[in-house]
């Protein structure tokens, strides 16, 4: 096992993921053991996959892809983004009714997203549209294309301003009943992570009894209503990585699978 002086670890500066974080870059937690930095989702799986990050907070169709290139990753048990219906900050806008769509631009800064657009797409719609990226400052309205997926800060930004939208988290739950994790705190399989795990667990127990705070200050900065976060963090978003959110998890592998979005080379593995 390799111990690193200092464990690097990466996670996404999307609300989100505030409450996950908060409490360490607010230091309030003893950090001596780690090193935090921020990127996009996809960027952080790269960062990951080359050995310039121990841990990241990372899309978990990447775990997937992962276990493809043999890479010995583990999830921290206890832990996740996920949502169970209603998701508000992975959207699909769009012009016209989903039917009719034939062109979509992804914002591909979420690699879990565009993967389940595309399986909601095929197994609830049965359509195969053609398919374009975008940056996630993209106007829903001016882009060519029928639709747009944004994910994020992006989505909740643009929350009603195209004549049909698709919340991706409900779409999930209407089609499996299960909720939809969408990324997880994951390790590389060589690093002696030490503490880290329990740091984290108790970062994420006290930074979803600040959402309240988190909300305040995150809606200043975003331009967004205070009241829309806070109802985002606690009503919309969990934080946990129960056996139903499992269920779920799994779920999504097999649809990935069956629709040749991944390789079937998967299995679960924990810290």
């Amino acid at each position: 096992m390799v111990q690193k002086s200092r464990i690097r670890v990466g996670a996404v500066s999307f609300l989100n993921t505030k409450p996950l974080i908060y409490p360490l870059l607010n230091c309030e937690l003893q950090l001596e053991e780690i090193v935090l930095s921020l990127h996009l989702p996809s960027r952080l799986a790269t960062l990951l996959s080359q050995n310039e990050l121990d841990v990241g907070l990372i899309p978990i169709v990447e775990y997937f892809r992962a276990n493809e290139r043999e890479d010995s990753y583990r999830i921290l048990p206890d832990i996740s983004i996920a949502s169970r219906g209603s998701v508000l900050s992975i959207q699909l806008f769009s012009r016209v009714p989903i039917h009719d769509i034939q062109k979509i631009a992804l914002d591909t800064s979420s690699r879990s997203s565009v993967t389940l657009l595309k399986i909601l797409l095929a197994e609830k719609y049965q359509l195969s549209p053609t398919f374009i990226s975008c940056e996630p400052s993209v106007n829903p309205n001016s882009i060519a294309s029928d639709a747009v997926l944004l994910i994020g800060d992006a989505a909740l930004k643009n929350l009603g301003t195209t004549e049909y939208s698709y919340d991706l988290g409900k779409e999930w739950h209407d089609l499996t009943g299960l909720p939809f994790v969408y990324a997880c705190w994951v390790a590389r399989g060589d690093v002696n992570l030490g503490n880290v795990p329990k740091l984290l667990t108790d970062a994420k127990d006290l930074g979803v009894k600040q959402i309240p705070e988190i909300a305040k200050i995150e809606s200043e900065k975003l331009g967004l209503p205070e009241q829309l976060c806070k109802r985002y963090l606690q009503e919309h978003i969990h934080f946990d990585l129960d056996e139903t959110a499992i269920s779920g998890l799994e779920c999504f592998y097999e649809f990935a699978v069956k629709n040749k979005l991944v390789k079937p080379s998967w299995n679960l593995h924990y810290v």
